[in-house]
């Protein structure tokens, strides 16, 4: 009896769907729930934990915790406590553990075919990657887009006419991705997508928890200070429920007009409404709402050939999403039950006889890395934001593949799934790179490479990593803070006189008796020391640029987002990182600040918005000389420019 299986790999869940003997699909239930957290936890003894396992597991050892293994698709290998663990092992976990599951539903046959869906935006590489991490699963693998199968599923149910044009909007838990996909008979083109890596469901669950905050801390600050951010093992639990609660109102709210949330001692529960949730989300929903107005203009489309918005994803349930998008588009936008299983319902019926509504057919992603030098801009890596259109199709027909020339990038992505027959099976953007993103500086502009420092996954710079869908918070430590560095030639070059620094695109002052003491040149940084300090990295000031691919100062609450996020996932990892303000002030400067806790000093980061930069001010305060640290680093903050 065959058994066929689909898995949406989502950035924060995954969702499986299995078909046996041809039977109508079913979601597999994973321990009680039809999706199952994308996270993986690296045990000490090289166990991997998948899915709620990991998040119990990580609350005892969170270093070893990696919540979202597919926003880290283009990196080599990942740190894990002191286990590194390749992505691709890491993104194999959870593909075993979800195959495994919809074996045990079909008594343990093998799967004859497996479909995974990826955004529609990634290329060869990424796919490949996808690709290999599930070899040996199944007999066959097909790669779906996810809107093709969001289209698909679509059309099976509402009927999607030849030549019409589907918005699908995908609001998960950790992005959010807009596309328009067109049906030409029994072929899927994607005509246009656009994305926003860093919103998604955890993000209003996260606006929600400090909302709450807002309203309780008054009555215990420390005590909530101690709740969100305490770091003994009862605070994790803590922490975890809290979270859960809030996630929880989230979704009552979904249905209802008000909820109470749960709070521990000594805090009264907590009472919230529909409209005090829709407060705090408007303006990032109304950027959702634009997605999809872009890519219904990108993909030029008459008026006629709209045939609606679909909204697929957990969190499109918020009533507001629908709302915003009527609003902005004119369109009443549909969604089904259980809108999060609906990508991979739709991927299996793409590439399957699906009793009663036809056949629709897929042919399979080429593998193998793409060949010869890129040409042309290169696309974003998944999470960043895709400019112009990606066209792909999902064709008719099974069989194997064979692996044809990649075409070029371009502003306009050409590309599609060819039938097989055809003797080619092209892929938009099927040559993106997967180093990281370079950066330079001046009118000169000399690429430079962000790199693991020390051996280890502390990469300081803040902004390059921006297309990659996630960004670093700088921090010190010895990988970057090695003692006494001498001066490089890059710094004597560029040294201004002194008590005055102009290099890395950026100028400041500083106190004149100070002295510039090296600086790590890939991160665009200068140090600055008081008088007879020494090597010793315990009293310092060091600041740093980033520079990202968006105006971080006309955006700033999307950049604000991004820090965020990152301060998060490093108190997660065991970091001690305390205090962060999304909207400080010092020296007169409208800053981002958190504190950090090294060794016995203490760190003050104060983060600048100038244009397409950040510039990042860190503090570090030794036993003594505090005062003339922090007065040094007002003058910094106070002066800093970029050029």
């Amino acid at each position: 009896m065959t058994l066929h299986v689909a898995v949406d790999f989502g950035t924060s869940s995954t969702c499986t769907v299995a078909s046996l003997g041809g039977g109508e699909p079913h979601v597999v239930v994973i321990d009680g729930q039809p999706l199952v957290s994308s996270a993986v936890f690296a045990a000490e003894d090289g166990t991997l934990f998948v899915g709620q396992e990991a998040e119990r597991q990580a609350a005892v050892d969170p270093a070893r915790f990696e919540p979202h293994p597919k926003r880290r698709i283009d990196e080599g290998e990942l740190l894990l406590g002191e286990t590194v663990l390749t992505v691709g092992d890491a993104v194999r976990a959870v593909l075993t553990r979800v195959v495994d599951e919809a074996r045990r539903y079909a008594g343990g046959a093998g799967v004859d075919l497996l479909v995974l869906t990826h955004p529609a935006d990634w290329g060869a590489v990424r796919t490949d990657r996808l690709r290999r991490a599930a070899g040996g699963m199944a007999s066959e693998v097909v790669l779906v887009p996810e809107p093709v199968g969001a289209a698909v599923f679509h059309s099976a149910g509402y009927g999607l006419p030849d030549g019409a044009a589907l918005a699908v909007l995908d609001l998960g838990g950790g992005t959010v991705d807009a596309s328009l996909v067109r049906r030409s008979g029994d072929a899927f083109r994607v005509l246009a997508t656009r994305g926003e890596p860093d919103f998604g469901g955890a993000d209003i669950d996260q606006a929600l928890l400090e909302h709450i905050g807002g309203v309780v801390e008054s009555s215990d600050p420390e005590a909530w200070r101690q709740l969100v951010e305490g770091r003994d093992m009862a605070d994790r639990r803590r922490r975890r429920v809290l979270r859960q609660d809030v996630r929880g109102a989230k979704e009552t709210l979904s249905r209802h007009s008000y909820t109470d949330v749960p709070l521990p001692p000594p805090f009264s529960d907590a009472h919230v409404t529909r409209s005090d949730l829709e407060s705090l989300i408007v303006d990032s929903l109304g950027d959702v709402a634009e997605l999809v107005r872009e890519v219904l203009r990108e993909g030029g489309v008459t008026e006629g050939e709209r045939a609606g918005v679909f909204l697929v994803g957990g969190s499109s349930r918020v009533p507001m999403v629908a709302r915003l998008i009527h609003e902005r588009t004119g369109t009443v936008p549909t969604t089904l039950d259980q809108p999060e299983t609906v990508v991979a319902r739709g991927a299996l019926r793409a590439v399957r006889a699906d009793p009663g509504h036809g056949r629709t057919r897929a042919s399979r992603t080429p593998g193998g890395e793409p060949k010869g030098p890129r040409s042309g801009p290169a696309p974003p890596a998944h999470g960043g934001r895709a400019h112009g259109s990606a066209a792909r199709a999902v064709h008719a027909g099974f069989g194997p593949h064979r692996a044809g020339p990649t075409p070029p990038a371009s502003r306009t992505l050409p590309g599609t799934w060819s039938a097989p027959g055809e003797g080619r099976a092209s892929l938009a953007g099927a040559n993106d790179p997967t180093t990281r993103v370079s950066v330079g500086t001046g009118a000169g502009r000399r690429g430079r490479l962000a790199r693991w420092i020390g051996g280890s996954a502390l990469v300081l710079l803040l902004g390059v990593t921006v297309t990659l869908g996630w960004v670093f918070l700088p921090r010190f430590g010895s990988g970057a803070f090695g003692g006494g560095a001498e001066r490089s030639s890059t710094d004597r070059e560029s040294e201004a006189p002194s008590g005055r620094v102009a290099r890395y695109g950026y100028e400041f002052e500083y106190p004149e008796e100070w002295h510039q003491g090296g600086g790590a040149p890939e991160l665009w940084e200068t140090r600055l020391r008081p008088p007879g300090a020494g090597p010793d990295p315990g009293r310092l000031v060091s600041v740093r640029a980033g520079e990202l691919d968006y105006d971080v100062e006309a955006n700033r609450r999307r950049s604000v987002r991004e820090l965020r996020r990152s301060f998060d996932e490093r108190v997660a990892g065991g970091d001690e990182l305390s205090g962060f303000e999304p909207d400080g002030e010092f020296a007169g400067e409208r800053v981002v600040h958190y504190e950090e806790r090294v060794g016995g000093s203490v760190v003050d980061w104060y983060l600048l918005h100038r244009g397409s930069t950040r510039i990042s001010v860190g503090c570090q305060y030794g036993p003594s000389r505090g005062e003339r640290v922090r007065s040094a680093c007002a003058q910094v903050v106070r002066t800093v420019t970029v050029r």
